[in-house]
């Protein structure tokens, strides 16, 4: 799991907890445990839910894919690489109201992806990061792209990651559950 995925467990955790290790088997997800939660609706680790080849239609490599899992509010998530960013995609049991009006973010814009409203928002603990979070039933999803700092990615001068993060979600919202 990269360190960039842990600040976003982090950033999204309401209990703080973190955890980070360097593996690439992506069978076996690094997880934050406190207590058993009945499991999400929608996965986007799980190719049933979110397959490969809407990940490479996005611009993703599927073949990069590393995931991970908050399993205090089983919150799964996975990343892929962009090129100069990472695109990491979470769902679960985080609900959106409380996740929308966490402080870490600002610059909140609504928008209309599909038939989908959204929020496309910075992320202010995670330096150029951007993110676009969906209401989902159970909880909510969050699409986020910033620098791949992993690979020694400067935070600036590759692209935009509020273009990126729209970009992908654009390609992949129609995989999320209806509400």
């Amino acid at each position: 799991m990269s360190c960039r995925r842990v600040g976003l467990m982090a950033a999204m955790s309401v209990l703080g907890l973190t955890a980070c290790s360097q593996s690439s088997n992506t069978s076996t997800p690094a997880t934050i445990q406190t207590s058993n939660v009945a499991p999400s609706l929608w996965n986007p680790c799980e190719s049933k839910d979110l397959p490969d080849d809407a990940i490479t239609a996005a611009g993703l490599d599927p073949k990069s894919k590393e995931k991970g899992v908050v399993q205090f509010t089983t919150y799964h998530l996975c990343d892929w690489g962009g090129g100069w960013y990472l695109a990491e995609i979470g769902a679960g049991g985080i609900a959106y109201d409380h996740e929308l009006n966490n402080d870490k973010y600002t610059d909140r814009e609504n928008l209309a992806i599909g038939d989908r409203r959204a929020v496309r928002m910075r992320n202010n603990t995670i330096a150029g990061e951007c993110d676009i979070l969906f209401a989902i039933p159970g909880g909510s999803a969050l699409f986020a792209v910033g620098p791949n700092l992993d690979a020694g990615t400067a935070t600036s001068g590759h692209g935009d990651s509020c273009v990126e993060v729209t970009r992908v979600a654009t390609a992949l919202a129609k995989y999320l559950p209806s509400i």
